[in-house]
């Protein structure tokens, strides 16, 4: 999440570069998006918009379908948008290689780039695609050290395929009473065996239990067993579009604008001070009002330019 964060925040600034260069050669800017899952999909749908006639953004995913893990909703919600914005799915593909698509960058240091696509299934041909940025957004891995015994031996922590470790249901880790893991370095699976999604409300409802389970294992007080509560799964989908899909209501989604003012009251609902929930409100307000004053800035312009 912190990962995604950070592209997120410089995103403006590598579209930006990419719109000054492409508008003095006049051609339309291409972006390939790496990956289908919540990720891959904000980031298509959210450059796209942006973009709008002056590039175009491709999505690729391994799997047949975008959204595997995502409630139905959400994802027809999402193949809505992504359509809306002309962004091309390319499914069933992995890519072999990236390379860049001249041997030399050119004077800004930002050269094209060359995606060779291998098809999953037999029968279907290879694409080689070129793209002026690329978004790699395919799975995380946590990156667990080597810990050290205090005899100087190391002492590797049991982890999964994923590079994972494997905890009990306290979310102590296998071998290791005095160490706890959470969010994307855990590796806890629920009531029928299925293994937890790396996702923020995981990592958040674990947050609490890890504190004490923590302070019990000081105080030698039982350790209590983490059960995940699953509240349902939302998704921005540009400035004033999101899906949410609340687990309370079954086959219940809301989308467009709608499910943007729910996703931001549900996070509002889960900051953990007043103080945050008013800060965060008032910035939110804050930017809708200086967005607002811009398009209302923008439309006259057009108006008057037209008149």
């Amino acid at each position: 999440m912190a990962l995604l964060s950070a592209v997120s925040s410089l995103l403006p600034f590598s579209c930006n570069k990419l719109e000054r260069r492409n508008f003095k050669n006049g051609s339309a800017i291409k972006v390939a998006v790496v990956g289908c899952g919540y990720g891959g999909v904000e980031l298509a749908a959210t450059i796209s918009e942006r973009l709008q006639d002056r590039g175009t953004v491709q999505a690729i995913n391994v799997s047949k379908s975008i959204l595997t893990s995502a409630p139905d909703g959400n994802r027809v919600a999402a193949m809505k948008v992504l359509a809306s914005r002309k962004v091309e799915l390319l499914l069933g593909y992995l890519v072999r290689c990236i390379k860049r698509a001249t041997d030399s960058e050119e004077e800004d240091g930002e050269g094209g780039y060359m995606l060779e696509l291998e098809p999953t299934e037999k029968g279907v041909e290879s694409q080689v695609i070129e793209a002026d940025m690329v978004l790699w957004t395919v799975g995380t891995k946590p990156l667990l050290t080597e810990l050290e015994q205090p005899s100087g031996g190391p002492s590797v922590l049991p982890l999964n395929v994923r590079g994972q470790a494997e905890t009990d249901e306290t979310l102590r880790v296998k071998g290791h009473p005095r160490i706890f893991a959470l969010g994307d370095s855990s590796s806890l699976r629920d009531s029928n065996g299925k293994l937890l999604p790396t996702t923020a409300q995981v990592a958040f409802q674990e947050a609490d239990f890890t504190g004490w389970n923590i302070w019990a294992a000081i105080n030698n007080r039982p350790l209590l067993p983490f059960r995940f509560q699953n509240l349902g799964e939302m998704m921005t989908l540009g400035r004033y579009d999101a899906a949410i899909s609340p687990s309370f209501i079954e086959g219940l989604t809301l989308d467009g604008p709608v499910g943007h003012a729910a996703r931001k009251l549900a996070y509002l609902i889960r900051l953990p001070t007043d103080e945050h929930r008013f800060k965060v409100g008032v910035s939110w307000f804050a930017k809708s009002a200086v967005e607002s004053v811009a398009l209302l800035q923008s439309n006259l312009a057009k108006v008057f330019s037209s008149s």
